[in-house]
């Protein structure tokens, strides 16, 4: 009975693209585990249906993770290994990702409005075309991030570092601590 229960939780995504190994990684995981930090590295979890306290995400290792398109919308995904993952076109409104690795992440066109990216490192991440309204980017990483085209109006930057970021055509009005971020002149071609 619970292998039929858990296909059929797994049935709206088995339409998708995602693989079906890396599904049945999160197919057997029971709520009582979070104190395990789930490891979905290199999985392609498109289509997958990630709904708010079913599965936690803090600390999961997600890099190197297809997680295009997926809505993660108040999910907590504190310290969470994202680097290097594709979350294009990502829905994460109201979602918290405090201290996670983003570095080298693909957030083109990603929807990250409310969302709590303080102390994050999101370091050569691509966050063009992004929506990142009334966000908190306090202390975060920035530097080298393509924020081109980016919707950062009224977020908030207390201490964070954009050293290296670009900013064209970006969104920038009634931005909160802006005064206080560091931006010092660094090339990203040697850094990264």
């Amino acid at each position: 009975m619970k292998k039929w229960f858990a296909f059929l939780l797994l049935l709206p995504a088995i339409g998708s693209a995602a693989n079906q190994r890396d599904l049945d990684k999160l197919a057997g995981l029971k709520k009582s585990q979070t104190t395990i930090h789930l490891d979905l590295s290199k999985t392609d979890l498109r289509g997958y249906p990630f709904i708010p306290g079913k599965i936690d995400l803090r600390a999961a290792n997600l890099s190197h993770s297809n997680l295009s398109g997926v809505n993660l919308s108040k999910m907590d995904m504190t310290n969470a290994d994202l680097s290097y993952s594709d979350l294009s076109n990502a829905k994460l409104n109201q979602a918290s990702l405090a201290n996670a690795n983003l570095r080298h992440a693909n957030l083109s066109g990603a929807e990250l409005d409310h969302s709590d990216l303080s102390q994050a490192d999101l370091s050569f991440a691509n966050l063009s075309s992004a929506h990142l309204q009334q966000s908190i980017l306090s202390k975060s990483n920035l530097s080298c991030a393509n924020l081109n085209e980016a919707n950062l109006n009224k977020s908030t930057f207390n201490g964070a570092n954009i050293s290296g970021a670009t900013f064209v055509n970006t969104l920038t009005t009634d931005l909160v601590g802006y005064e206080s971020v560091t931006d010092q002149k660094i090339s990203c071609e040697l850094i990264s």
